[in-house]
């Protein structure tokens, strides 16, 4: 058997979720791809690894993406004040593109809000707007000055792309689909906007949606509306294909791709990273064990994933993704990173 199918049957089963996709890349080719599923996973027969999953926050590279390019078009800068995009903020005008791309703005998230969380579970199909979300996180200021320190921030990036919609003059869904979309040809890609859109996704099992805890499949009440930065549908194939164009130059020029891998570190510890640190729209490990590394990872009602690419590995710009469709404990950080170690100790 594969050693890249077989390492992951073994970790699906130890971690216990219905289904597992995953896709290496080398150089632009694909090395392997496949996927997982248990013996009580739905339609078994039609998963692959070009299936469909919500990709949650590693769309935040497709809005990074989308902000540089934009730039390169001259029709914003990164040093522009939050200001001068998106009005009325009860934000200090020192708040740049570039504090919220970092999550060094000081704006706080919703994450840690216990109303956010209870109206998920108790409305899952009528989401906050962006001035409820706003107004919940905003009240009682900056959690620091921009710029002093760090703090993971989805507002941050709700904000940016209330800026790709101001500045392009069209949704955030058409302009991922201009920007990185149409450009690589991705066949499984797309910002969501309603719950139908779930309907081309796998089955994704959690307990968030439900006041009672309930395990069940969320893509029938689920929003995509509660992501206020905005989450995009992808398969493993389609994003190894992203991280691997992204570093190729294919989507940014070198100098803009610098610019977005100038890492800040991240307070604390992470497992699996030894020096956790966050670009403009990425995060990066540049003490890597097998050389540094840059990515993003994922979590959400129904789901989790990750992926990742060391540009500089032994055996060339190397690129790994790994999606679950479980959100009950499973991170799928630990599942990618054994991947990406059997693709580098490849003979």
């Amino acid at each position: 058997m594969n050693k890249f199918q077989q390492y992951l049957d073994e970790w699906r089963a130890m971690v216990d979720v219905p289904m597992v996709a995953a896709s290496v890349r080398l150089n632009g080719s694909s090395v392997w791809s496949g996927v997982s599923p248990g013996a009580n996973a739905e339609n078994t027969g039609q998963v692959s690894s070009a299936s469909r999953f919500p990709i949650y926050s590693i769309t935040k590279t497709f809005t990074a993406v989308c902000i540089f390019r934009l730039e390169s078009a001259g029709l914003l800068h990164l040093n522009d004040p939050i200001h001068r995009w998106v009005a009325d903020l009860p934000v200090p005008p020192g708040v740049l593109l570039s504090h919220l791309l970092q999550h060094t703005s000081g704006i706080p998230d919703y994450g840690s809000l216990r109303k956010y969380h209870e109206a998920v579970r108790t409305r899952p199909s009528m989401p906050w707007t962006d001035q409820q979300f706003l107004e919940a996180t905003l009240a009682n200021g900056l959690l620091f000055e921009s710029g002093a320190s760090w703090s993971y921030s989805n507002i941050g990036y709700l904000l940016l792309r209330q800026v790709i919609e101001n500045v392009a003059g069209v949704s955030f869904r058409r302009c991922v689909d201009e920007h990185v979309v149409s450009r690589l040809g991705l066949m499984d890609t797309f910002v969501a906007e309603t719950i139908g859109d779930w309907d081309s996704c796998v089955p994704g099992y959690g307990r968030e949606v439900r006041p009672d805890e309930e395990i069940v499949d969320v893509r029938s009440v689920y929003h995509p509306g509660w992501c206020a930065p905005g989450v995009a549908i992808s398969s493993v194939d389609d994003v190894t294909r992203f991280y691997d164009s992204l570093f190729a130059g294919e989507l940014l020029d070198s100098l803009s791709l610098d610019r977005m891998l100038h890492v800040v570190r991240v307070p604390g510890s992470y497992p699996l990273t030894i020096t956790p640190s966050c670009g403009l729209g990425i995060l990066g490990d540049p003490d890597g064990l097998f050389g540094a590394s840059f990515g993003h990872g994922g979590s959400g009602p129904g789901y989790s994933v990750s992926a990742s690419i060391v540009p500089r590995s032994a055996n060339g710009r190397l690129s790994v993704a790994v999606f679950c469709n479980s959100s009950m404990g499973v991170n799928a950080k630990t599942g990618e990173a054994e991947m990406l170690r059997l693709a580098i100790e490849a003979d």
